[in-house]
């Protein structure tokens, strides 16, 4: 693998393309597809109703395995064949009120046991817990591409304003915009206009160290309302 397993393995677990999860004494947890899951500094951590059985597992600190199909780069690539798979304890956490509609979830993390970063070959390597939960993992290539793909879902008229403001295209010619790279230390941006297609690298006035520099360099340096 061209990257290391911890590295790698992080990558997933902020982006994969599936999941499932299966909890000893609460089988309907699989089934439960309004779960959201998320990195908390590698521990993996879901966002569920209160009265679901997820919440009671993490309530009763049950037994879990979960397993993460790879959501890394194009559907197409190689590194979508990849697996990582979890085991360890629920714990149920906070209560979390959504800011949109008011509904109450609580998060239950997976304390972890073990982690396996898998390949579509069978090869199967065990990722020491130490590396894997290592805090300088959190900004990786997972994470990265995920903030890509928000941009482009939710943001695409703050990106027409960037193409807009840097390149002195009018507004009213701009057919479409996309976010092409997003990387530490800058991005890159496609757009069509009337006279084409273009594509515009911006480089941020220093990389970005961590999650919250990336955060503050998106709406400093490309536009206010990137999230």
């Amino acid at each position: 693998m061209s990257e290391v397993d911890a590295q790698l393995a992080r990558s997933i677990l902020a982006c994969p393309a599936s999941a499932e999860v299966a909890v000893e004494g609460f089988p309907a947890v699989g089934c439960d597809s309004d779960l959201g899951l998320r990195d908390e500094d590698g521990t993996p951590t879901f966002s569920c109703r209160t009265t679901s059985e997820m919440a009671e597992a993490g309530r009763t600190g049950s037994q879990a395995l979960v397993t993460l199909a790879s959501g890394l780069g194009p559907a197409d690539s190689p590194e979508r064949g990849l697996t990582l798979t979890l085991t360890g304890t629920l714990a149920i956490g906070t209560l979390d009120s959504c800011t949109c509609c008011g509904e109450v979830r609580h998060d239950v993390a997976l304390h972890l046991d073990f982690v396996v970063l898998g390949s579509a070959d069978g090869d199967q390597r065990r990722v020491p817990l130490a590396a894997f939960l290592a805090t300088d993992l959190k900004l990786n290539r997972g994470y990265l591409q995920r903030a890509l793909e928000h941009a482009n879902d939710c943001h695409r008229d703050d990106l027409g304003q960037v193409v807009a403001r840097t390149t002195g295209t009018p507004p009213e010619h701009l057919l479409d915009v996309v976010l092409t790279d997003l990387t530490t230390h800058g991005a890159e941006l496609s757009w069509i206009d009337r006279q084409g297609g273009h594509r515009a690298a911006l480089w941020f006035s220093r990389p970005a160290r961590t999650v919250e520099e990336l955060g503050v360099l998106l709406r400093k340096e490309l536009h206010a309302g990137i999230c």
